[in-house]
């Protein structure tokens, strides 16, 4: 269950499986209907602000942020497509903080009133640490939680900062971008990291192609797992049906998977 509308709190599904999205992809027409498709088949939503400068997303993931761009598709704007869109499923939105240095503000009361429930900045801890305070205080002064991202190469004292804040999730991510193999040791990665966050809600992603793989980050302890390159590449190659396909598939081997012990 998703909350917060009404100032309730807000908590995700456990295990959890999303499904990541660049909005306006592949087009701006065609948005509307993949998103409802993959919607039916995953807990909860992960959305991409389409920016001309995604630098932590794979090969996959930084062609659908051009293939939007060269539309004329970028930043909030795009935000009136998810909200035409009319997709109740619960969602977040990731963007890049070195779009919004001087609109941090902006587009977390944007992201608010589109009904996101929090804005990942997968650059804020790389490259403006010193701004993760400003971003948590106004994040919930627009009635937002916090998210926060980190690799698996992270600072241990830092997941347990994150912990400290009362995000949403914290998103590990498996690799230094989206949609390459996964290194020896995540298993052991993501117990570590859960031991360290506790109760916080670990969402993982990066590289998860199967519902194998998919099954074994739950296993290993992680909350949730995400999905978008794997999607994306069905998407381009067999069109919505097979996405959703995809979608489905790995989402039951999440919610089959036996939740792993803590580390």
């Amino acid at each position: 269950m998703v909350g917060g509308c009404d100032g309730a709190p807000m908590a995700l599904r456990r295990p959890g499986f999303s499904v990541y999205l660049t909005i306006g992809y592949p087009s701006p027409d065609s948005f509307p209907g993949v998103l409802g498709a993959l919607a039916g088949c995953a807990d909860f939503l992960e959305l991409g602000l389409p920016t001309g400068r995604p630098k932590y997303d794979g090969p996959t993931i930084r062609l659908t942020h051009k293939a939007v761009v060269s539309r004329g598709v970028r930043g909030v704007e795009a935000l009136k497509l998810v909200e035409a869109a009319g997709v109740e499923a619960p969602f977040t939105l990731m963007a890049y903080m070195g779009d919004f240095e001087d609109s941090l503000r902006g587009v977390l009361e944007a992201a608010a009133s589109a009904g996101a429930l929090c804005v990942l900045f997968p650059d804020l801890p790389f490259d403006y640490p010193w701004r993760v305070g400003e971003y948590v205080e106004e994040s919930e002064r627009a009635g937002l939680r916090p998210c926060f991202f980190a690799s698996s190469r992270f600072p241990h004292r830092w997941l347990q900062l994150y912990a400290a804040k009362d995000p949403l999730y914290v998103y590990l991510g498996l690799q230094p971008a989206t949609g390459v193999k996964l290194p020896i040791g995540v298993e052991r990665n993501v117990r570590l990291a859960k031991h360290l966050l506790g109760d916080t809600y670990l969402l993982a992603g990066f590289a998860i192609r199967t519902p194998e793989m998919a099954r074994g980050i739950i296993e290993s302890g992680a909350d949730g797992v995400v999905v978008g390159s794997a999607v994306a590449r069905a998407l381009e190659g067999g069109g919505v049906e097979e996405a959703r396909r995809l979608a489905c598939t790995l989402r039951d081997a999440v919610h089959e998977a036996p939740k792993g012990v803590e580390a």
